[in-house]
């Protein structure tokens, strides 16, 4: 194709200089359109996107699929997977173009919101700052497309969520869920989501957090105060739903250290990577592989079916403590605990690793 335009546009007596110019002007507004024309050594050329049939990935770690949905107004396919954790996760950040190649590659670092906040501009790298908003909540963000600088959202309530269907739906306690525009079952994860994947992956650096099945990048944060950015290409922030007095909970992916339960003030931009619930819950034994663990939910008594020895049992409350049960002979006793949701985490001889959400009543 690209042989014949040349071949006319020298016939036609157009210099090989603005030919250039219009191959790079036909590259920016195609990348731009996301129509997927990628420069190549200099030149531009069609990159063959693989059609998404929105399967989910298989039930083996690493294992991945793709799914479609509306960003920033555009049509937008990204790759999802099977964390080590059994969940199904992005395998991109929100707004990155690529899964990560690197964990300084910025094609996969993505945009930064502010807790409680939604696709509305502010998170691009390029949007402007302003000052915060009356009412200082999700429901004072009617027209506010900027990064809001200063306390963003600071009174801090414990009851306070980032989990609202659609904008509509947002009120002075509770943003809407940039997730959720994704399809049925997504949605930020929580703090007891980031701790059973960390546990899983093993993440403590930005190293290991590349290497990982989600190939987190170090994308950096923006300041709440200033609007600047810090860290970029060298430490990861991730979003999690889970408010504190400080602020709000985040997956910390530091030099030597990989922290669940870092807070940070709400006003502060950092990245987002979704999950997909639907594939965890349930209310009878769901297996993966060869592990099931029922009943659920349960009154106490926890039965695991595995066809491995298990060598460690986990098990986190919803904001990530570790909660001390008796383990013996494939049943958990959580007799002993206040009834509410709990994540239990299997590690097997085998090398698998097992992650389930469990209601205790």
């Amino acid at each position: 194709m690209f042989k014949n335009l040349h071949f006319a546009m020298r016939k036609l007596g157009v210099g090989l200089g603005l030919l250039s110019i219009a191959n790079s002007f036909l590259y920016a507004q195609q990348w731009a359109n996301g129509s997927g024309v990628q420069a190549v050594s200099g030149t531009s050329t069609t990159k063959t996107t693989p059609v998404c049939n929105n399967t989910d990935p298989g039930n083996n770690p690493g294992d991945v699929g793709c799914v479609s949905f509306i960003y920033k107004g555009s049509s937008v396919s990204y790759n999802t997977v099977r964390g080590k954790d059994g969940r199904i996760w992005l395998q991109q950040n929100l707004g990155s173009t690529q899964v990560a190649t690197s964990m300084t590659d910025e094609d996969s670092y993505g945009d930064l919101f502010q807790w409680g906040r939604w696709d509305d501009g502010h998170q691009k790298k390029n949007s402007l700052t302003v000052g915060i908003p009356t009412p200082n909540s999700p429901d004072g963000l009617a027209g506010i497309a900027s990064f809001i600088t200063g306390s963003w959202w600071s009174a801090n309530s414990l009851t306070d969520q980032w989990s609202a269907n659609s904008m509509a739906s947002v009120n002075s306690g509770d943003g809407y869920d940039p997730c959720k525009a994704i399809g049925q079952g997504w949605k930020m994860p929580n703090q007891a989501d980031w701790t059973a994947l960390q546990n899983a992956e093993i993440i403590n650096n930005p190293a290991t957090a590349y290497s990982s099945t989600l190939k987190l990048p170090a994308a950096g944060y923006r300041s709440p105060s200033s609007g600047d950015y810090t860290f970029v290409g060298q430490r990861g922030y991730y979003w999690s739903s889970t408010p504190s007095s400080f602020g709000a909970k985040y997956f910390y992916i530091g030099t030597t250290i990989g922290n669940p339960n870092a807070g940070s003030p709400r006003g502060q931009g950092q990245s987002v990577r979704c999950i997909k619930e639907v594939s965890s819950l349930g209310t009878s034994e769901i297996k993966l592989n060869t592990v099931g663990v029922y009943p659920n939910p349960t009154n106490g008594i926890l039965n695991i079916k595995v066809d491995s020895v298990i060598e460690s049992v986990q098990v986190t409350n919803v904001v990530g403590q570790v909660i001390d049960v008796p383990f013996f002979t494939n049943h958990i006793n959580m007799q002993g605990i206040p009834n509410g949701v709990y994540v239990v985490q299997l590690k097997l001889k085998n090398g698998q690793t097992f992650s389930k959400k469990i209601i205790k009543n």
